[in-house]
């Protein structure tokens, strides 16, 4: 059985704040060990948000350091094949909600946007982002911050396509019969997920409750004394995968010991759950 720590939100506003938290310790601790590169892979849809420049200055000045993205690489754990500056784009939104664009004078993270969609097939552009990862992340990446859709996909994976189905072995695939719109997209795939060492997913809103629900199962414990939690402390709950899923977002599991998989999401999220 494969094991997971959920921690449950009161609402969205906490639920970010740990999250803006567990990338700081985790840039912190990576950058304390190389002393020279923290990379990290970001999904779109509700993550930028989550990770505007308040919320992440916020959660380094918590950590007792002034904010500054200095040595971090950002990459897109899956990206839209559309222009980047379309509303469809996961780096336009990432560079228009999140800290990917910090207020002066605090130094930005190096980020890694894919090349012209407009001239290269989906093949090319998979390809052309692969080689730019390898040089910056030549064994793992340090941390991946994942969403959920409501039908359980995560990055451009989504239940019973061939990526999912049948893997290449690739590090950075492509698709060009999304379920979603745009049909075309490049996604990371399980054999780079699975390696990171950090995995932080962000779950939120009742949409997402009936695949958390069928996707895992809550863990029993044991009725043992203890203090009354503070009012809308987040609650962590222990989970195990309900085997076999067809979820990708249950298939993110640890390759190495030291690789953790961390689920926040909210009550409403939570609800069958708990």
């Amino acid at each position: 059985m494969s094991a997971v720590s959920m921690i449950v939100h009161v609402d969205k506003a906490d639920l970010a704040k740990t999250l803006c938290d567990n990338i700081v310790e985790s840039s912190i601790a990576c950058l304390s060990e190389t002393g020279s590169s923290f990379t990290l892979a970001l999904s779109g849809g509700s993550i930028p948000k989550l990770l505007s420049n308040q919320n992440m200055n916020a959660a380094f000045r918590r950590k007792g350091k002034e904010p500054s993205f200095e040595g971090w690489h950002v990459f897109l754990a899956d990206e839209r094949i559309v222009p980047l500056d379309s509303p469809d784009s996961n780096y336009n939104a990432l560079c228009t909600h999140s800290f990917l664009t910090p207020p002066s004078p605090i130094v930005a993270p190096k980020s890694y946007p894919i090349i012209d969609s407009a001239t290269n097939t989906p093949s090319e552009v998979a390809a052309a982002y692969s080689a730019a990862i390898s040089p910056v992340v030549p064994s793992r990446f340090d941390c991946v911050v994942l969403g959920m859709g409501e039908d359980g996909h995560t990055c451009s994976l989504f239940p019973g396509h061939p990526l999912v189905t049948s893997p290449s072995g690739k590090d950075v695939d492509f698709i060009e019969d999304s379920p979603k719109p745009p049909p075309n997209r490049i996604t990371l795939t399980f054999e780079v997920l699975n390696a990171a060492r950090n995995v932080i997913f962000a779950a939120a809103g009742g949409g997402k409750s009936d695949v958390l629900s069928k996707a895992f199962s809550k863990v029993p414990t044991a009725a043992t004394p203890s203090p009354p939690p503070a009012p809308n402390a987040p609650q962590t709950i222990s989970c195990t995968v309900i085997e076999p899923t067809p979820f990708p977002c249950a298939m993110i599991k640890p390759k190495e010991e030291d690789t953790t998989v961390l689920w926040l999401v909210d009550v409403p999220a939570a609800e069958k759950l708990l």
